[in-house]
């Protein structure tokens, strides 16, 4: 049959049961009480010694105090988290959009500065090509022309090349620089957590030897006020490590969001820079083939400047001339 419990300073009741004491309460984070038997550290059975009891109640009650701390604050952390998460995708789809646009306004400009190019270096070939007399002269001239042309236009692209490249040596520095910063948050944050168990460490200790000093009420009423202050602390020490780890993953997030962004506008510079190239092959391939006037039946006529009649036939720009006088 179960003894009168005998009230103690701690939560709950102590009572002995079959010569072993029990302890009813309800710990930090439950909703009702219940009987607990006090088992030391090793032991199977509950204790018969009160001193020994009292001792096993207080280290049940403080476990308990730090694993609703822990529970509270994983809750807020993972909250916060998955609240910048959200924002960070939410950047980073703003981000791609607005990559995108710039490349496809890069393309068409490019595209448009090609078009142009070729246009002006087909008319003004032509100008000079009819203002020359004979047609080894206009050749030379033609070729030479040509051939400045194409040099100024692979001038452009290798001083186009070379601007890419420092942008990717630029962009490879910073990215090199920013998982530096963030190796030396992450070391930072760990040795913050360190310290921290230490001093959780040492203050349970303290406590400890506190309590074994002072009377039974001096130590219930010391250690209620100490577990509010090192739950308070311990609040504010994880929600700063939190915030501290959300920044430094955050970063990260940037930083990837703008290699991304980086490895994707060289692609479409590229694509664009091999469109124009085979572009500006093609027209000079052009230049270069030639054909015969089945008027006057002149030949090495280039072919750029042959016109189709009616009939079929081709004919050069003089013929074409006299046929519409």
């Amino acid at each position: 049959m179960a003894k009168a419990p005998a009230r103690v300073t701690l939560p709950g009741s102590l009572y002995q049961k079959n010569g072993r004491w029990w302890w009813e309460v309800d710990l930090p984070g439950e909703d009702k009480p219940t009987a607990r038997a006090l088992k030391p550290a090793g032991s199977r059975c509950a204790t018969t010694d009160y001193q020994e009891a009292e001792e096993t109640a207080r280290e049940m009650w403080r476990l308990a105090i730090e694993a609703e701390a822990k529970a509270r604050i994983t809750a807020r952390v993972q909250a916060r988290a998955e609240k910048d998460n959200e924002k960070v995708r939410a950047e980073a789809a703003d981000a791609i959009e607005k990559a995108q646009t710039e490349c496809e306004k890069k393309i068409k400009k490019s595209k448009r500065a090609v078009a142009r190019a070729e246009n002006k270096a087909k008319v003004q070939a032509e100008a000079r090509l009819r203002a020359e007399e004979g047609y080894k002269v206009q050749s030379e001239q033609a070729e030479e022309y040509y051939a400045g042309e194409i040099a100024k236009i692979r001038q452009t692209i290798e001083k186009a090349k070379v601007e890419l490249e420092e942008k990717d040596r630029a962009y490879k520095e910073a990215l090199a620089e920013a998982e530096e910063n963030a190796r030396s948050e992450a070391r930072a944050r760990q040795e913050a957590e360190l310290r921290v168990q230490a001093e959780a460490k040492l203050r349970v200790e303290a406590e400890q030897s506190a309590a074994q000093e002072a009377n039974a009420r001096q130590e219930a009423e010391a250690r209620a006020q100490n577990e509010a202050e090192l739950r308070s602390a311990a609040e504010q020490r994880a929600e700063s490590e939190a915030e501290a780890r959300t920044q430094a993953e955050s970063k990260a997030r940037e930083e990837v969001t703008l290699r991304e962004q980086a490895e994707q506008r060289a692609g479409s510079e590229a694509q664009a820079r091999t469109e124009a190239e085979a572009k500006l092959n093609e027209a000079l391939e052009s230049m270069k083939r030639t054909g015969t006037c089945e008027c006057c039946g002149r030949k090495d006529i280039p072919e750029n400047e042959l016109d189709k009649i009616d009939s079929g036939q081709q004919l050069c720009p003089d013929c074409i001339k006299m046929l519409r006088r």
